[in-house]
């Protein structure tokens, strides 16, 4: 039997860092702006939040996603692409009083000068015309993609209405879910240089437009009183209702962060809390720890372990203050690597945030197994000789129902098992 239940390999899981909610909250408390949420860009560990789940309206920053899927689709091939510009991409921001750089219907727009009229001008016709680029040529194939993503992403607390941002009731996002955007969206080809682009950008004139267009960075912590040299790139919004919001990109002595705030009362609120947002972390957050490999280990047939991994803890804390378990499937499809994880617990008392993050485990003794089971036969199917075409449908019918039942069989095995080896673990 244990050997049908090792057949039945691997795993549908998303690799997405995860959080557990912390007892005590480890940053600063704002009362000027409604939440925030710092993360480790690398590993996407949450470092301090104040309500980073609650579900609020984004304004422009979600443009965040409609960029980061326009990079994906183009996968760095910017050059030679023209957009052309629909009657929807402009008619349907009509008594909006929204930002804009006055596109025009049948206007052929470079791909690149869309990606940073979007970004830098924050153009809401630019957003759709970049939302109808990658979503099948309408705005609403666009939408339809951005809450596809979110959802792969394990967004909980996210759904979108437009690519721009303009308030609607179905349009919201959380800090923390903004934060896991814009670290995906980093890791599109391209989005890190357009995101974090400061010098003013030209676009040239079109068939439809003779004039030159000039984009500049609308964030003042890239320049002026509020300068934080820190932050690399960021996206600014605001509606009446959404009020301020803001995202960036900071690094400092090699700790790379993802910052975002929402629902900042004042322009000044905004600014100012980030300064002070920013300005905590980096002094609790200093440098990577090295956690090493700590000896846990599960069987599926093949041995599991965890690989050990850096993290950011807050000055004061150690290795000795991060715990680890595995995350092992539940369900298996033969043929497929095992996605397992390790996941690795950080104990921050007061000073940090008790969050989580999830590492791909160390797998061995995977071939061997599959090489041992690939001319494997199950018992039933020798019963059933395919004598007549009948018989063969047969074999199949028996064959897959036979399959099945063990793979229930050894699902249930497996979750009994593992709940034994975790509340062992617990003693």
């Amino acid at each position: 039997m244990k050997k049908h239940i090792a057949m039945l390999c691997a795993v549908l899981l998303t690799a997405l860092a995860a959080f557990a909610p912390g007892a005590a909250a480890a940053g600063p408390a704002l009362t000027a702006t409604e939440a925030y949420c710092i993360i480790d860009a690398d590993t996407g560990l949450v470092l301090a939040q104040q309500n980073m789940n609650e579900e609020l309206h984004p304004a422009s920053i979600t443009k965040v996603m409609t960029l980061g899927l326009a990079c994906e689709k183009a996968q760095g091939k910017w050059d030679n692409v023209k957009l052309t510009v629909s009657h929807e991409d402009v008619y349907s921001l009509a008594g909006t009083d929204s930002s804009h750089i006055a596109l025009q219907e049948g206007e052929e727009v470079p791909l690149t000068d869309a990606l940073y009229a979007t970004m830098m001008a924050s153009a809401n016709d630019g957003a759709n015309l970049l939302a109808e680029y990658f979503g099948g040529g309408s705005i609403e194939g666009g939408v339809a993609a951005m809450n596809a993503q979110a959802k792969e992403l394990g967004l909980e607390h996210t759904h979108f209405a437009n690519p721009h941002g303009i308030s609607d009731e179905d349009h919201y996002t959380s800090c923390y879910d903004m934060a896991q955007i814009l670290r995906w969206a980093l890791t599109q080809p391209g989005f890190e240089t357009l995101f974090t682009r400061n010098e003013m950008y030209t676009m040239g004139p079109t068939n439809v437009q003779p004039v030159t267009r000039y984009f500049h960075q609308q964030d003042k912590m890239g320049s002026s009183r509020y300068y934080i040299p820190a932050i690399l790139g960021s996206k600014i919004g605001y509606t009446d209702i959404a009020r301020y919001s803001y995202v960036c990109l900071a690094e400092q002595n090699g700790v790379r962060l993802i910052c975002v705030t929402m629902q900042s009362q004042i322009k000044t609120d905004k600014y100012n809390d980030v300064r002070t947002l920013l300005d905590d972390a980096f002094a609790r957050y200093t440098g990577y720890t090295e956690i090493p490999a700590q000896g846990v280990t599960g069987e599926l047939e093949v041995t599991v372990a965890d690989p050990g991994t850096k993290l950011l803890l807050a000055d004061g804390l150690t290795a000795a203050d991060v715990s680890v378990t595995l995350e092992l499937p539940e369900r298996y499809l033969l043929g497929v690597d095992p996605a397992v994880y390790a996941v690795y617990t950080i104990h921050g008392r007061d000073v940090q945030e008790t969050a989580s993050v999830r590492v791909p485990a160390a797998v061995t003794g995977l071939e061997e197994l599959l090489a041992k089971s690939a001319n494997a036969t199950l018992p039933a199917s020798r019963d059933v000789g395919p004598k007549r075409i009948a018989g063969g449908l047969l074999a199949i019918s028996v064959g897959a129902t036979v399959l099945a039942a063990l793979a229930a069989f050894g699902v249930v095995r497996l979750r009994i098992k593992w709940k034994k080896r975790k509340s062992r673990s617990k003693h």
